[in-house]
């Protein structure tokens, strides 16, 4: 029984005043349930506000935590809760992200969602900025609020994708899963919304918005990564940022392409393909069938070689 059921059977008469106690008391068990099951979670707190649930994050060894976020009703995936449930929220990868990371770099989040990674990211850059883009306007209306409500100021927010051109394209989307939004269905769920989103070039846009420097893109676009560098190659040529990308061979499949093909685009432009362990990075030459990684890191071999050698894994 909900809370306020409870309270109308009591307001009613139809429960005693002692059993409503007893009743309510069951279920605020729950709560001091919830207060020893963060302990062992890299979530630090839960606040209950007027119709908001917020959940602030937790110090690790590379992240400054006390980052809070709006979480949203219907989304069962969303980052926070994902932490909240299994302890973590892809700790390796995210780690090395925050490990690689320094105070004055210039970062591009592609696929900024509710702004999870900005947000973090944020908190480590004391001479730097993030710009975070996100191209779904009820996701990105989170991202601001999540911005807002952290209140950091070096995070410019977009409201647009990145592909290989400028365009208005079709995404899928459902509220219960806007982690999944996309320019394809890639869920095969009959419920998707379908919205038209315009798209830009990272290439364009650097152009166009005079941004001197990129040193690091995070790029999580749900399939479409390979259009993204595609569109960006200039600005990688120009600038050799590192690249920490998602890539997983059942969403590139719905773009026609295959993860060998980025680590080959990447390998052309003088960059190497790794993947992140507990003790540091690991040099990494293909996907095949048996890959279960899907978060790759790409350094080049000139520009990024003393990084490379601190924290490659021995």
């Amino acid at each position: 029984m909900k809370l306020g059921e409870l309270r109308t059977l009591y307001s009613k008469g139809e429960i005693s005043k002692a059993a409503f106690i007893d009743e309510m008391h069951n279920l605020h068990m729950l709560l001091f349930d919830y207060a020893t099951f963060l302990k062992e979670s890299d979530i630090s707190k839960i606040t209950i506000e007027d119709d908001q649930l917020i959940i602030t994050s937790r110090k690790t060894n590379y992240n400054k935590g006390g980052i809070s976020f709006y979480c949203d009703i219907v989304d069962k995936r969303i980052a926070p809760i994902e932490t909240f449930n299994f302890g973590t929220y892809e700790s390796v990868d995210s780690d090395m992200l925050y490990r690689i990371i320094e105070k004055d770099y210039t970062v591009f989040d592609i696929g900024g969602n509710i702004g999870w990674y900005a947000n973090h990211i944020a908190s480590l850059l004391e001479d730097g900025k993030i710009y975070a883009f996100e191209p779904i306007p009820e996701t990105h209306q989170k991202l601001l609020n999540n911005v807002k409500l952290n209140g950091y100021k070096n995070i410019v927010v977009e409201n647009f994708a990145f592909s290989d051109k400028q365009d208005k394209i079709t995404f899928f989307y459902s509220p219960a899963i806007p982690g999944a939004a996309s320019s394809k269905n890639i869920t095969e769920n009959t419920n998707m919304q379908q919205l038209e989103c315009f798209t830009d070039t990272v290439d364009n846009y650097t152009s166009t918005n005079n941004i001197k420097k990129i040193d690091f893109i995070k790029c999580d676009v749900e399939g479409a990564e390979f259009m993204v560098f595609k569109g960006a190659k200039n600005t990688i040529a120009a600038h050799h940022p590192i690249v920490f990308s998602e890539m997983l061979r059942k969403w590139s499949a719905k773009f026609n392409y295959h993860p060998n093909d980025i680590i080959n685009f990447f390998r052309e432009l003088g960059y190497n393909c790794y993947i992140a362990n507990d003790k540091g990075l690991v040099l990494f030459s293909e996907v095949d069938e048996n890959t279960t990684q899907t978060n790759f890191f790409f350094l080049h071999s000139v520009t990024h070689k003393e990084k490379i050698t601190q924290i490659l894994s021995h």
